[in-house]
């Protein structure tokens, strides 16, 4: 029985943990930032459509009637009339078309906008659960500072007590735990804030054991083919890309203002005398007309070339926000890989060094115990553990956030 309840919780362990990728997708159907741009999507659409309608025709129906204290006919005061006309362009110099292509280029762009929004979440969400992790292994080391110390100083109350060691020994101990109990007190303050900040993108309550534990990688990449990738994945450049492409659109449509427009008008009216069009036998008939309407423009003021001149510049503005956007997002990456690489190297360095200062403790102890070296050095051999437990720690930490940094700088998962 004992060990089907073993079993039992180690299985509800497994299912209650909750993987970096789980958490992603936890924020990805709840963030309210991912949602607004969701919504901004659906109104690019609807605009969308709006540039649809001058390739449909349109129709109009109209109703009038009339009363005067004069007579309209004979001895009728009243008359009516009811009219329906239809409307279709032919042509008004293609405005209309780059109107809609760039509505669609604007629509394609809010699509990038909405993957660069995910994309910002993906690296905040990446980010709280490193340093979840960061926090709970920062109080873990503290925690193994606290034991080291206050088994230090049993042993100095026993010096003390037989007279081994001065009090002032005694009190080095002392002030070093209450320093270290204060950066206990501080690092779970700050892993209490990092948990909650990760229950603010999930929107789920978590504890730290629900969370796994994750392992530096060691990739070997190369700053141009990342740089190469960015240039082809990266959003908001495919976002500023739709918009120049929708400018362009715009300058074309501009243009169309120096051609013609062509109309096909078609009017229909009934008369009556009264308000129900009645009394029309003999006196009434129906009015038909159709009329091919052309329309050129010959001078509005320099309106229209102002208006290209205008969709010019703004083009060139969008255009020139590309090219910063490009330096800004290498000098990203470069930064992001250096830091990367870095932190690789720092990480060999500290593993070797704990290794070092493992060794350095376990014989600074032993001389302590024989009463060869004194309390300082003791204390000097347990700050040196402590500061090359953290600075594992540190390197192993930024080895994942910088690797996170590149993969959002770049929009590609390494593998």
């Amino acid at each position: 029985m004992l060990r089907i309840l073993i079993v039992l919780s180690l299985f509800y362990g497994i299912l209650n943990a909750l993987s970096l990728q789980e958490a992603i997708d936890l924020t990805l159907r709840h963030n309210p930032s991912i949602k607004e741009q969701e919504y901004l999507l659906q109104e690019s659409k609807a605009n969308y459509k709006t540039y649809q309608s001058p390739f449909y025709p349109s129709l109009n129906l109209t109703y009038g009637t009339q009363r005067s204290n004069r007579f309209q006919r004979a001895d009728k005061k009243t008359s009516g009339n009811l009219g329906g006309s239809v409307q279709y362009n032919l042509f008004n110099g293609f405005s209309d078309v780059y109107n809609l292509k760039s509505a669609k280029a604007l629509l394609q762009s809010q699509d990038y906008q909405l993957e660069a929004t995910k994309e910002d979440v993906i690296l905040l969400v990446k980010s709280a659960y490193i340093n979840v992790l960061r926090q709970a292994k920062n109080v873990e080391i503290a925690e193994q500072s606290k034991v080291l110390l206050e088994e230090q100083r049993r042993e100095n109350a026993e010096f003390y007590r037989v007279g081994l060691i001065q009090k002032n020994d005694l009190l080095k101990i002392e002030v070093e735990l209450n320093n270290t109990l204060q950066n206990l007190l501080s690092y779970q303050s700050a892993l209490n804030y990092a948990l909650r900040d990760l229950e603010r993108y999930t929107r789920t309550k978590i504890t730290l054991k629900d969370l796994e534990e994750l392992e530096p990688k060691r990739w070997n990449l190369n700053f141009e083919n990342l740089k190469k990738e960015m240039l082809q994945r990266r959003a908001e450049l495919l976002f500023i890309d739709k918009i120049i492409e929708s400018k362009g659109y715009l300058v074309q449509s501009a243009k169309g203002e120096f051609l013609p427009e062509v109309n096909f008008i078609g009017d229909y009216t009934r008369y009556g005398d009264d308000y129900a069009l009645r009394g029309r036998d003999g006196i009434y008939k129906d009015e038909a007309s159709v009329q091919l309407a052309f329309n050129l423009n010959l001078f509005d003021g320099f309106s229209d070339k102002y208006n290209i001149e205008s969709a010019k510049t703004n083009k060139l503005a969008f255009e020139s926000q590309r090219i910063a956007l490009i330096e800004d997002l290498e000098l990203q990456l470069f930064s992001a890989l250096e830091s990367y690489n870095l932190a690789l190297n720092a990480l060999e360095i500290a593993k070797l060094a704990l290794k070092q200062a493992e060794e350095n403790y376990r014989i600074s102890k032993n001389r302590y115990t024989q009463r060869i070296d004194s309390t300082s050095d003791f204390l000097d051999a347990e700050l040196s553990l402590t500061q090359a437990r953290s600075n594992v720690a540190i390197n192993t930490y930024a080895i994942m956030e910088f690797l996170a940094q590149i993969e959002r700088i770049t929009q590609t998962l390494l593998r």
